[in-house]
């Protein structure tokens, strides 16, 4: 009988030492994770990355205890679909201690899959779908009647486009985390039809970038919704960032001004997200992309644009058709990323070292805000506004979240772990005292050099 290889944490930890994207994981030498006290190597020759549907994303549980992220991420056949990863166990002197608060978070997901809370509502979907659809008709069909005659009509024309996007993400979001369809493949589908075709993001580089933040949230370094700069810093970790960037001076500039600047530099942020849906498609990391899925994303992007620019360029005229992209880019910007920020943005962010103190779901909770449900709140941020219980369990669909919501924050009284719930005006007021004091934070430092 074989006996099985044991790993210390000091291994599995060296394991993981500058390997930041497929092509270093790729490059050489073993890549470790647990899940579950077995240590899995998905490092060069293993074929990891073209096994895995959620792609680069592993990489952020490499060197870690991966199962809290491997838990909400997987339905319960995916451990053994990883079998041919699996190289040995965890010595018995590292296997982590017995913890109380992921022990009662299992005993709740079995509570809430008791009370049919993981059942999605289909019309409630099919709903959600045509009603957000009717949003972009409206604004279609509104410049196609008056995008040639009418400033007025044209702005208001945009401000719905904007509305539409946002809508289209919420709803993106919801079948891209498999809320809807038990058969993932239907959930994809249509997230290729609204995600891309729709919003215009690309699929792909939504799952690596929001599943990264999903496994890693507000953690320094490696959540990619906190890596701002040189625009925005949102924790003393990133000022120390000023002596590694290139335009330094431009760094400084943004920061000190961040309060006021805020709202301005949200405005961009659909265009640079569409800029990096492109770029992911047609870059280095489309090589990692299966085949099939490589061009039906090109297509499906192909596509947005296809209906877009026509339905711009032929029933306006040419100020009112960059007037009408103005307000729609602009204004879809400012609505998709103000919720993104009331998210998380403003709670505390940690270092690495710092976060391996908490339990992958105890982290979820820290790094999480809840904003208090109402009509136009639940609809204004397609659910997102119970973020924490979302973090926890994100395949829950988004119509059942209230279900989950007293259970986690009793859950949390329990064990002591801070639940933060406000209003979305106070949330906003947050964020801006926390961009502000960072503000001042980089103007001493700039001082005191």
């Amino acid at each position: 009988m074989t006996s099985v290889k044991t790993f210390t944490w000091a291994e599995v930890e060296q394991s993981a030492f500058k390997k930041k994207t497929i092509d270093d994981v790729n490059a050489g030498g073993p890549a470790l994770m647990v899940i579950h006290n077995k240590v899995y190597n998905i490092g060069a020759g293993t074929g990891f990355f073209k096994f895995h549907p959620g792609g680069a994303v592993a990489i952020s549980q490499l060197g870690k205890d991966a199962s809290g992220a491997f838990e909400v991420f997987h339905t319960e056949n995916a451990e053994s679909m990883m079998s041919d990863f699996y190289v040995g166990d965890l010595a018995p002197s590292e296997v982590p201690k017995p913890n109380a608060f992921k022990d009662d978070v299992d005993a709740l997901r079995i509570k809430l899959t008791e009370m049919g809370a993981f059942k999605s509502n289909k019309l409630y979907y099919l709903f959600k779908v045509f009603s957000t659809f009717s949003i972009g008709a409206f604004s279609a069909a509104t410049i196609v009647a008056y995008g040639r005659t009418s400033t007025l009509a044209v702005v208001f024309a945009g401000l719905v486009m904007a509305f539409f996007w946002q809508q289209s993400g919420w709803l993106a979001h919801d079948f891209l985390h498999h809320q809807v369809f038990k058969n993932h493949s239907y959930n994809n589908a249509v997230g290729y039809l609204v995600g891309n075709v729709w919003q215009g993001f690309s699929v792909g580089w939504w799952k690596d970038k929001h599943c990264t933040h999903h496994s890693v949230p507000n953690i320094h370094g490696e959540d990619p919704d906190i890596n701002t700069m040189p625009f925005l810093a949102w924790s003393e970790h990133a000022l120390e960032l000023f002596h590694d960037i290139k335009d330094a001076d431009v760094a400084r500039f943004f920061v000190a001004h961040q309060p006021i600047l805020f709202f301005p530099i949200l405005g961009i942020a659909r265009l640079a997200w569409c800029a990096s849906s492109i770029r992911f498609n047609i870059g280095e990391k489309a090589k990692h992309l299966d085949p099939n899925q490589a061009l039906i994303e090109k297509l499906t992007i192909a596509l947005h644009w296809m209906w877009l620019l026509p339905l711009t360029f032929v029933f306006c005229t040419p100020l009112h058709a960059l007037l009408f992209l103005f307000c729609s880019e602009c204004g879809c910007g400012v609505l998709l990323a103000f919720v993104f920020v009331v998210n998380h943005n403003g709670m505390p962010v940690y270092t690495a070292a710092e976060a391996k103190k908490f339990d992958f779901y105890e982290l979820q909770v820290r790094t999480g805000r809840d904003v208090i449900s109402n009509i136009f709140s639940d609809w204004f941020t397609g659910g997102l506004n119970y973020q924490i219980e979302h973090h926890m369990f994100p395949t829950l669909p988004r119509h059942n979240f209230w279900m989950a919501q007293p259970l986690v924050q009793d859950l949390c009284k329990k064990h002591d772990v801070p639940f933060h719930k406000t209003t979305l005006l106070g949330g906003t007021g947050e964020i801006l005292k926390r961009l502000d004091g960072l503000s001042k934070a980089a103007g001493q430092i700039r001082i005191e050099n």
